[in-house]
């Protein structure tokens, strides 16, 4: 779904490549002039709130797509990892993934306390008098 943008196009480029360059690694006078615009007016950009908030909606797409890949990866390392560590690891996370396997431990404790009011209220007064009340 993609958002409704008052942007230009050299913006949605800027936008597009700030969000999902990881192989050519861009600087900001390359994506300037492929975009076709100075550095200032690029900074001018980053700080427009519908350029920060559709290059947000890119970078979660390529995200989205990127994901199919990771778990085929880590199925891959799951069941052929060069080490028992890393196909152990790579199962917990295919298991926490799932909702399999939590980092929590439930401890289910029920106190009983059978004393007697007068008897709390006697152990608070030796408390305050210890503490100098």
């Amino acid at each position: 779904m993609t958002m409704k943008t008052g942007l230009s196009a050299p913006q949605r480029r800027a936008a597009e490549i700030l969000a999902t360059d990881d192989k050519n690694e861009y600087t900001m006078p390359m994506v300037a002039e492929e975009v076709g615009c100075s550095e200032r007016t690029l900074f001018r950009w980053r700080q427009d709130p519908e350029f920060i908030a559709y290059k947000n909606e890119v970078a979660d797409r390529a995200m989205d797509d990127f994901l199919s890949d990771t778990y085929r990866y880590l199925r891959r390392l799951a069941s052929s990892g060069l080490s028992e560590g890393a196909r152990l690891k790579a199962i917990e996370l295919v298991l926490k993934n799932r909702g399999k396997l939590q980092d929590v431990q439930r401890i289910d404790q029920t106190i009983r306390d059978n004393r007697s009011d007068a008897a709390i209220e006697a152990e608070i007064e030796r408390l305050r008098q210890e503490m100098g009340e």
